[in-house]
């Protein structure tokens, strides 16, 4: 604790400091209603109140649920800070409260509890995209708020991520199972995975900042955040490690928490699905106060689901029932979040968040007996928990300091029982331990009066230290061995820079250019183990008219080794040559090395989009978006050999020792931790081995993805009492990989469990009054199976799901504040297509891309207290 404790007193002796020395702060807002003229043409909503909040120097608090898909006027004219608001507000039936130091606008929704947050200092102006407040992003940037998640029928922040048609469902996911080479569900947990790259390649934060690692994949668990705590998730789907360093090549995941709250919500859910299993049963609570300097919100969930057995579906029934398509889980989640103003100018905030999840999993290799007769009985166990205090202070001339720390760790213990005519053969327990320790500093303010607005400046460094301990041990005929136990730590000093420089904008426009920005970022790091790195990013937005903005970006981004991968023990296997096609020299053993490395070098990834957006003034409510990306990522981290029965083909020669000498072999068996495991049911004679072949991880990789994403949406109120809401998405992903000098290049998307080629899903709701009813149509394309000479394609998956919510009119009574949800998923119980397999007992179907829950329906009871 010594090393968590160090930073939070020492940033906390800092922002004292400057608190002390800053002048003036009680004057900041003194001329907060001086007229100021603006030249706002009509646009978003949201973007209007930035431009007001940044040309006035007053704080506008909203939050971004309120004001997504809403348009403001025409602003021309002198106005004081709070006319310009309640000009750019008008007709817009949001609420607004007009306070000393901010002005607060909320939801149109009655009640306490969604009145405006609380005052804080800069929030709601920070985007993920830009650590600069109020800065328009040149990266696309998907932003779903609470209420766009819980109306599409989606109760948790796994299922969501896997509905994005940006994002993999392959890697870190409860309902992957039996695909070799693409599963990691290690514990059940859910992680994003943005362009198919990994979840290790996809930074998942909460509030801005990094948790602890899951497992062994080096992503973040974010089912473990409940749905009711949040505000809304940020994905930014640009290569971002100029911003956020490590991890971010596909993109960022930033999961905003609701600040505070006020009063007491809870809500039960009830749902199953019709052909069987994964029936949930969800109970729900958010609980808060607010008050004028300040707030909290305490949230809590409790979710149970059964497992979805082979047997309950229809096109596993050649297996044996007990398989496991889902597993059956047990989880208790709560977050905390709070922020209070210590003085006038300063605040200090706190979120932490606390995680178990149990889950089962059944794994028989018979398709005519249990996993208690012959297979794998798994049990999972998850514990994971994280606490991030910050302080906020204002000094003098608008600049914003912060000083945040978080600590986070996260244990995953499993117990797998191998069954062998029902016997009880051996027992296996991997215990993965991560754990995170971060303090940040950070500036940010204005610099000088740029031609088209405030040029801004952001500036940051501080320290990260991620750990995992790996514990893994088996019982076997009564004795217990340790088969890994080792323990690896990264730290990591960086320091960050962002500019904004806007030329032209709403004060200046001319001719042909209404809107032009220029953004730079840069960050260097310092990593333990592989030295100094230093990534930059380039961003550009142009609006030539005020109905089309573009925008476009360039960087570089990086992704360190996991720690499992340079940790994880050498291995040898001492096999027969004549297992090899072709057959190893003279057909003679040979040995086989495989395992991590300690010198693995950093993935290195240029990336650059291109961003067309069309936001039509004759047609309020409607935006549409088209992008372009392409990553050139290298040096990715892979075992060389494809496929190991070929580890003596030409392609794979320089990766072999031919005759190695008997000192060779001496030297490469003292390497190995565990010895030399002999599979050749001889005994070992190091004059019999002909070959030593490498098969060890290495940086050997180099992979395209490239692509395109369109989105439309549009929103209109149609009568004053009906609303119609449209939403449209999709994307299409190219994605090839080398293994190497000499090797084939393999093609990646549209491939049998690997992203497919499009993935696509659009929305469409009606409100009137108290009542919605909307319905949701996703699609993922087919793939194709190549594992065989003779190709074949794998169906797609196309899926409609209907939601409809009520809420009740009673304004007191028992039936006051009350929600009802009642919601239809896959309401044609699409099922996915069959794949060839192996032997009867195999999944027979990609679980990486298409799902085996099949038609769900649930009822959702809600009532604010």
């Amino acid at each position: 604790m010594k090393i968590r404790a160090n930073p939070l007193f020492l940033s906390t002796a800092i922002l004292a400091s400057l608190y002390l020395s800053s002048p003036a702060r009680a004057q900041v807002h003194d001329d907060q209603n001086n007229s100021q003229h603006y030249n706002l043409e009509a646009g978003e909503l949201g973007d209007a109140l930035q431009a007001v909040s940044r040309l006035s120097g007053r704080e506008i608090i909203f939050s971004s649920e309120a004001v997504i898909g809403r348009q403001a006027p025409s602003l021309k004219g002198a106005y004081s800070a709070d006319e310009a608001v309640r000009r750019l507000l008008s007709g817009s039936g949001l609420k607004v409260e007009y306070r000393k130091d901010v002005i607060l606008v909320g939801g149109r929704a009655k009640g306490a509890a969604d009145a405006p947050e609380a005052p804080a200092m800069n929030a709601d102006i920070l985007v993920t995209a830009s650590r600069i407040k109020g800065a328009p992003s040149p990266s696309p940037t998907v932003i779903k708020s609470r209420e766009d998640i819980a109306n599409s029928g989606v109760t948790d922040l796994g299922t969501f991520a896997r509905t994005l048609p940006q994002n993999f469902a392959g890697g870190q996911n409860p309902g992957v199972v039996g695909n070799p080479g693409q599963s990691e569900n290690t514990n059940s947990s859910s992680a994003m995975n943005l362009r198919g790259l990994g979840p290790d390649a996809t930074l998942t934060l909460i509030n801005g900042h990094r948790m602890a690692y899951d497992a062994v994949s080096q992503g973040v668990d974010i089912a473990a955040i409940p749905l009711v705590a949040i505000e809304r998730v940020d994905v930014v789907t640009d290569g971002a490690s100029a911003l956020y360093g490590s991890d971010a090549v596909g993109g960022v995941a930033n999961v905003i928490l609701r600040r505070d709250y006020d009063g007491l919500l809870t809500s039960a859910r009830l749902s199953a699905a019709t052909d069987g299993g994964d029936v949930e049963r969800q109970v729900s609570a958010v609980a808060g106060k607010r008050w004028s300097s300040g707030g909290f919100m305490l949230a809590g969930d409790y979710l149970h689901s059964s497992a979805i057995l082979a047997s309950q579906r229809s096109y596993t029934r050649q297996m044996d029932g007990s398989a496991t398509l889902l597993p059956g889980q047990k989880q208790y989640s709560a977050v905390l979040a709070g922020h209070q103003q210590l003085a006038a100018d300063l605040e200090f905030e706190i979120d932490a968040q606390f995680n178990e999840r149990k889950s089962h999993a059944c794994n028989p290799f018979l398709a005519t007996a249990s996993c208690l007769v012959s297979g794998n009985s798994i049990d999972r166990r998850v514990l994971a928990f994280s606490v991030s205090p910050s302080l906020r202070l204002e000094v003098s001339n608008n600049w914003d300091v912060r000083l945040a720390a978080s600590h986070g760790e996260s244990s995953t213990k499993v117990d797998t029982r191998a069954f062998s005519g029902g016997n009880l053969t051996a027992r296996y327990f991997p215990d993965y331990e991560n754990s995170l320790d971060a303090v940040e500093l950070g500036f940010e303010g204005p610099l000088f009066e740029a031609p088209g607005g405030e040029a801004r400046l952001a500036l940051g460094g501080g320290f990260r230290r991620v750990t995992l301990d790996v514990d893994s041990s088996q019982i076997s005929g009564g004795v217990t061995r340790q088969t890994y136990l080792f323990s690896e730590s990264r730290d990591t000093y960086f320091g960050y820079g962002e500019m904004l420089l806007p030329l032209v904008g709403a004060g200046n426009p001319i001719a042909g250019i209404q809107r032009l920005s220029l953004s730079g970022a840069v960050r260097y790091e310092h990593n333990q183990g592989f030295g100094e790195l230093l990534t930059p990013k380039l961003g550009l937005i142009y609006a030539p008219i005020e109905d089309v903005t573009l925008s476009a970006t360039w960087g570089r981004s990086f992704k360190a080794p996991t720690l499992y991968q340079t940790g994880q023990p050498l291995q040898g296997f001492l096999v027969p040559g004549s297992l090899f096609t072709p057959s190893g020299p003279d057909g003679a053993p040979a040995i086989i090395l495989s395992g991590g490395r300690a010198d693995l070098r950093p993935e290195k990834a240029k990336t650059w989009t291109a961003t067309l957006a069309i936001t039509p003034r004759a047609v309020p409510g409607l935006r549409a978006q088209a992008s372009v990306f392409d990553i050139r990522y290298r040096d990715r981290v892979v075992t060389p050999i494809a496929n190991l029965l070929s580890a003596f083909s030409a392609q794979y020669a320089s990766l072999s020792e031919l005759y190695p000498s008997q000192a060779a072999i001496a030297e490469v068996i003292a390497r190995l931790p565990d010895g030399l495991i002999n599979q050749t049911g001889a005994p070992f004679d190091p004059a019999s081995v002909t070959a030593i072949v490498d098969d060890s991880l290495r940086n050997a990789a180099r992979q395209r993805v490239r692509g395109i994403d369109l989105s439309l949406a549009y929103t209109a109120d149609i009568s004053s009492r009906d609303k119609i809401d449209f939403e449209g998405s999709a994307s299409y992903l190219e994605s090839r990989q080398d293994l190497g000098e000499g090797a084939a290049k393999i093609e990646r998307a549209g491939r049998i469990f690997n992203p497919p080629h499009w993935r696509a899903r659009g929305s469409l709701a009606w409100t009137r009054d108290n009542l919605r009813i909307g319905g949701v149509a996703s699609y993922i394309g087919g793939t194709t199976d190549d594992r065989r000479q003779v190709f074949r394609k794998v169906g797609s998956f196309t899926t409609l799901d209907v939601t409809t919510h009520i809420t009740s009119k009673d304004e007191r009574g028992t039936f006051a504040n009350l929600e009802f949800t009642l919601a239809a998923l896959n309401v044609l119980n699409e099922k996915p297509d069959l794949i060839l397999v192996s032997s009867a007992a195999a999944y027979p179907y990609d679980s990486t891309n298409y799902s085996a829950v099949g038609r769900m329906v649930s009822l959702t009871i809600s009532k604010r207290w």
